[in-house]
């Protein structure tokens, strides 16, 4: 499987309600993926929320950014203009229009409480979003241990997100192994994306069966 066939499934395949996990080795340009294939992809429907933890996104994009030139930064910097971010904890967002700057929380009822008001904000938008992007789950999780799965899985549970497709890029170089199985639990789908290419570890049957 290459990189086009999964931008095609995620477009066309993945259902709202999914919970997509992307992850990645640390040294995998993965903002070739993100930013070069799948984001202007998204964009276009109009209908796509980023939410970036600590700046993470924004860092793979100006990644990204130094090494196009022309008509293709050109296009790539109109193209983010239009992105509705949430951002979550310190770093920059110099991208898109921000929707929300939030404080990262480590405790299950103050993470719920954040969880909900992004919720409500984002279903307030004019045009309803379809997919919801994360950059830097895996630094949220590595940060805060224990008790960042805890809000996760709170979060999740209480407040299940069935109005949109949630993709998440993970750095599995940062999570601990029976972290990363948690967030793999609650996925639908998981991909690992590594210098061999990508690996189908849940889900995603309908690419190995071509359609």
């Amino acid at each position: 499987m290459d990189v086009y066939a999964l931008c095609r499934y995620l477009l066309g395949k993945a259902n709202r309600g999914d919970t997509v996990i992307v992850e990645y080795e640390p040294y995998y340009p993965v903002e070739d993926f993100s930013w070069g294939l799948l984001m202007p992809l998204l964009v276009e429907t109009d209908s796509v929320v980023v939410a970036d933890f600590f700046g993470v996104g924004n860092l793979l994009l100006r990644n990204y950014a130094r090494r196009v030139s022309g008509k293709e930064y050109s296009r790539l910097i109109g193209l983010v203009k239009s992105i509705k971010v949430v951002k979550v904890g310190p770093g920059l967002a110099s991208y898109g229009e921000l929707l929300m700057d939030i404080s990262p929380s480590y405790e299950p009822g103050s993470f719920l409480k954040n969880y909900h008001t992004i919720i409500s904000r984002v279903s307030r938008l004019p045009t309803k979003p379809e997919y919801l992007v994360t950059f830097g789950l895996g630094h949220y999780v590595h940060f805060g241990g224990d008790n960042a799965v805890k809000s996760l899985l709170t979060g999740v549970s209480t407040i299940p997100l069935e109005d949109w497709v949630g993709i998440h890029f993970v750095n599995e170089a940062v999570v601990r192994r029976e972290h990363l199985a948690i967030l793999e639990e609650m996925a639908s789908m998981v991909f690992r994306l590594s210098s061999d290419g990508i690996t189908i570890l849940k889900g995603g049957g309908a690419i190995d069966n071509g359609r």
